[in-house]
């Protein structure tokens, strides 16, 4: 595998389910609809990160030029590379570069260059990426009308006045500051663009306003599981992490690229206001992103990706589809119990059930307009504890006497390799292993602690 493999990616369909539906409803479902909806998350996660290479080249010429310089929010994708080897790249017109970033954009990248872009020229050996995505929405949207979502909808019937008061968030809810939605307020958090405008509103109210977030852009990136600690993480493993491998910002980063569609509420509020000067939702999103690996985890490579269609857009909610983006309800307790604080407990449970019946069901379409779908491949020293865990299970299986009888019955009967391949493949494991190992001070490397014999 090591001689015929570009890239390994483990995927864990249970870890996919977790990240699509959450601890409580993962734990209750069976092992068929695991798996069928399980795949389907990875799909999600799968597909939006191989846009990097799939988004059509097109010949750069001067009227898609012109045409993406005057209307910055007509752009159906943006793609952005930092990395020594693509900073000539920057302020390329014939890729519809902005003069202001600081980072160098392309049309799309080949096969080739995605996979030099996620295995880093500094050592061929690191082949192994690990995913992680967020693929729900942040909370549970809202049953009220989103006034924006209707005039995007509603081919201009009604009037420009209208549209500008919900935008503002006069009417339907909206911030005039973010109009985006909570994903995009995360990723802005700490960012050298949201410390300009705390800035613009700490001299207009004479330095009243909050202070600025001093955690700097990229908490977002985190686990999910981390935020125990008071975190703003929000991504989930797809890569079955079970053995804890901490914070992102304990690791160092080969590659990271993080590929977007945001959620369809939101590309239908940026082309609302297309032509009134805003920021496209492919520029808004591309530039808190760049800046969030580049700064806070400093990789060797990064890239990141952002198309306007959304995943409703993608799979039109019809056929198997519905059933994935279904909203389902705790049953209500229906059996008694004998003791008292069974009772109680059943009681609780009944108020929770009663209070969630109460609160509107929302349709396969509304959950899927209010997803997005944001996947992050890494390749990075989190590896470290699932390739050291192979690597001391394989030298038990090896080295076992228990096992020496069935090893060596299996290799006359063909179902494993012979001792010497298998000693062979023990040694590149063990390669990886050292590659792989997180900095020293980490607390993750194994034998570094001065107690630990292993």
């Amino acid at each position: 595998l090591s001689s015929n493999s570009d890239a390994f990616l483990p995927v864990s369909i249970d870890g996919a389910h977790r990240a699509l539906y959450g601890d409580d409803r993962s734990a209750s479902a069976s092992q068929n609809r695991k798996l069928f909806e399980g795949s389907a998350a990875v799909a999600f996660a799968l597909e939006s990160s191989s846009l990097f290479y799939r988004l059509r080249r097109d010949k750069p010429s001067a009227s898609n030029n012109n045409h993406h310089a005057n209307n910055p929010s007509g752009r159906r994708s943006r793609l952005g590379i930092q990395s020594g080897f693509y900073q000539g790249y920057s302020g390329n017109s014939g890729y519809e570069d902005d003069a202001n970033d600081p980072f160098a954009t392309a049309s799309s990248l080949t096969y080739h260059e995605f996979l030099a872009c996620a295995r880093p020229s500094s050592d061929s050996r690191r082949s192994i990426l690990e995913m992680d995505a967020l693929i729900r929405p942040l909370s549970r949207p809202s049953a009220a009308v989103d006034i924006a979502s209707l005039l995007a909808g509603s081919g201009g019937a009604m009037s420009q006045q209208l549209m500008q008061l919900s935008l503002a968030g006069l009417i339907g809810g909206n911030s005039s500051q973010d109009h985006f939605g909570e994903l995009h307020e995360r990723m802005m958090r700490g960012t050298t663009i949201e410390e300009m405008r705390l800035e613009q509103d700490r001299r207009r109210t004479r330095g009243r306003s909050s202070s600025s977030r001093n955690k700097g852009p990229g908490e977002w990136m985190e686990d999910s599981s981390t935020n125990v600690a008071g975190g703003g993480g929000i991504l989930s493993s797809l890569s079955g992490n079970d053995i804890a491998f901490g914070r992102r910002t304990d690791h160092h980063h080969f590659a990271l690229l993080t590929s977007l569609r945001p959620s369809a509420t939101e590309s239908r509020r940026s082309n609302s206001v297309q032509g009134s000067g805003s920021t496209g939702v492919a520029s808004a999103y591309l530039r808190p992103m760049m800046e969030s690996m580049g700064m806070k985890y400093r990789p060797e490579v990064s890239s990141g990706l952002v198309v306007r269609d959304s995943v409703a857009q993608l799979t039109g909610v019809c056929s198997y589809w519905g059933s994935v983006f279904a909203e389902r309800r705790l049953q209500s307790s229906t059996t008694a119990s004998g003791t008292g604080e069974a009772a109680v407990a059943s009681e609780g449970k009944s108020t929770e059930n009663q209070q969630q019946s109460e609160t509107p069901t929302l349709s396969p379409t509304e959950i899927a307009n209010h997803t997005p779908i944001l996947s992050i491949l890494g390749n990075s020293t989190r590896s470290y504890p699932r390739l050291n865990s192979i690597s001391t299970g394989f030298v038990d299986a090896l080295h076992s006497r228990s096992n020496k009888g069935y090893f060596s019955g299996d290799v006359m009967s063909g179902l494993i390799p012979e001792q010497d391949d298998c000693e062979e493949a023990l040694e590149y494991c063990r390669e990886l292993v050292d590659v792989y190992e997180p900095p020293l001070g980490s607390g993750l490397v194994v034998g570094e602690d001065a107690n630990d014999e292993i």
